[in-house]
């Protein structure tokens, strides 16, 4: 099979790689797109290759489903990236980032990809593939399980501090669910994406004081929920500055320690803080849901190149100006 393989220093190739072989409770999946991650860019930046790809969003056909009970061939299916045991009470719960012993998905830049049946969730005829990639991975998920974390109300003010591909996918949901949004970044370019999915307001934080922006736009009041989607220390701290009294801040952006002051950021001012992860394989039918019922989750992608042309898909990532990119076997 053709597969993405990641050489670092911005170096992509498109190579021959073994078939991979589905085990007990497995279907071995024809890839019909798979998504770049933001959490794939460190890697493409850095200087040692990879073993193939980290690519964990995809969709594609079932063509093997030998050691599979529940999918037969021809099924549509989408891949979860995180694979709970299957047998522990998180797993049975639908909880499975929560499984001690979970695994995931990687190599989804590929021709073909092996999941276990349990994780696959079927897609319908109407949904392209695609959509069918963010219905099923982090694109939709990371949004959507923000939003049952710290449900929204509408006419709340959310923040998004970053609009990469999930902050992107923040503002669609927030805005979809009532609430008025400020999306907050340095790029002009996903900015004005953020506008088209529904943001109501746009701060470049490059040009102005983001803390001075927002209470402008929120007549002093600040926001009753502040979505940190960017991974960065500067960005976690101006989120804690821009939630107003008793609101919430979410962390979904992954990064290292940053020093916080209880009493000053938190506790003098009623601050709910939260982390919050992927998403629960038993939330995904309420995505699909929302899909149907008019969220635009197709508008996250901005690109699409054929497999072949991978490098050139990495390469528009890279640059901060898209939205989802999305590569097609």
């Amino acid at each position: 099979m053709k597969a993405v393989h990641v050489l670092g220093n911005r170096q992509i190739a498109v190579e021959d790689f073994p078939d991979p072989t589905p085990g007990e409770g497995e279907v071995l999946v024809h890839v019909k797109a798979s998504g770049i991650c933001g959490s794939e860019m460190g890697g493409y930046r850095g200087d040692r290759a990879q073993a193939m790809n980290s690519g964990h969003e995809c969709a594609g056909e079932v063509i093997d489903a030998s050691r599979a009970s529940r999918l037969k061939v021809g099924d549509r299916v989408g891949i979860a990236a995180v694979w709970g045991c299957g047998e522990c009470r998180w797993c049975r719960a639908g909880q499975n980032t929560y499984c001690d012993n979970r695994r995931g998905l990687g190599g989804a830049h590929a021709e073909l990809v092996v999941a276990p049946e349990i994780w696959c969730p079927k897609l319908d005829d109407e949904t392209p593939y695609d959509v069918g990639v963010l219905l099923s991975g982090d694109g939709l998920g990371v949004p959507y399980h923000v939003s049952r974390r710290s449900p929204t109300v509408g006419g709340m003010m959310v923040a998004v501090v970053g609009t990469g591909p999930i902050g992107l996918g923040h503002c669609l949901v927030q805005a979809f669910l009532g609430a008025e949004v400020i999306a907050l970044d340095l790029s002009p370019a996903r900015l004005e994406l953020a506008q088209k999915l529904g943001a109501a307001h746009v701060v470049n934080v490059s040009e102005v004081d983001p803390i001075e922006a927002v209470g402008e736009i929120t007549r002093g009041m600040l926001c009753d929920k502040v979505i940190e989607a960017a991974g960065g220390p500067q960005a976690l701290k101006t989120a804690l500055r821009i939630v107003g009294k008793a609101g919430t801040v979410v962390a979904c952006g992954e990064q290292g320690a940053v020093p916080i002051s209880p009493a000053e950021d938190l506790i003098r001012r009623d601050i709910t803080m939260m982390g919050s992860w992927f998403y629960q394989f038993r939330e995904q039918p309420a995505m699909v849901d929302l899909y149907h019922r008019g969220l635009r989750v197709g508008d996250l992608i901005t690109h699409h190149f054929p497999l072949s042309e991978a490098a050139q898909g990495f390469r528009v990532m890279d640059e901060a100006k898209s939205g989802k990119v999305m590569l097609e076997p």
